[in-house]
């Protein structure tokens, strides 16, 4: 599964142009948005947001136990997503496509891509930056773990 993770301000600089349609053409993107300070809308045009290979979450960058952190039904949205058999790339956002994304992306990788050595090696290529946060993965892998026990 090629996965490659992106600033919010990649899509709003492509919002209501050809080239955010042929994004929903060719991708699946996970959109993960702050939910307070401020809140912010997904960057995508209206006509896209209830696309069906766009999942949209809200939940900040913060660790457990604070506010508007990542919960297991946001984790359990995730891994339904990346289940529909799809071979689409995944692209995933947060608002500095660092932390939150790269968190996803990560544990996304590490699950699907880890017996494919070119993609699980090329996420890290493309996304040299990342520093994810840890309370966003172990919700992650808790969710995956007990979904594959199922």
């Amino acid at each position: 599964m090629r996965i490659k993770l992106f600033a919010r301000s990649f899509f709003e600089a492509r919002m209501g142009t050809r080239r955010e349609a042929e994004l929903f053409r060719r991708y699946r993107m996970i959109s993960i948005n702050n939910i307070s300070f401020p809140a912010e809308p997904p960057p995508f045009s209206p006509q896209f947001r209830d696309a069906d290979n766009l999942l949209v979450l809200f939940f900040d960058d913060v660790e457990a136990g604070f506010p508007n952190a990542m919960t297991t039904l946001d984790a359990g949205k995730i891994v339904s997503f990346v289940r529909i058999p799809d071979m689409c790339p995944l692209l995933i956002h947060c608002s500095a496509g660092i932390s939150r994304s790269g968190a996803v992306g990560e544990v996304l990788n590490w699950h699907y891509n880890r017996n494919i050595p070119d993609e699980f090696h090329q996420f890290y290529e493309d996304n040299p930056d990342i520093q994810p946060n840890e309370h966003v993965k172990r919700v992650l892998w808790e969710v995956i773990n007990r979904m594959d026990t199922i």
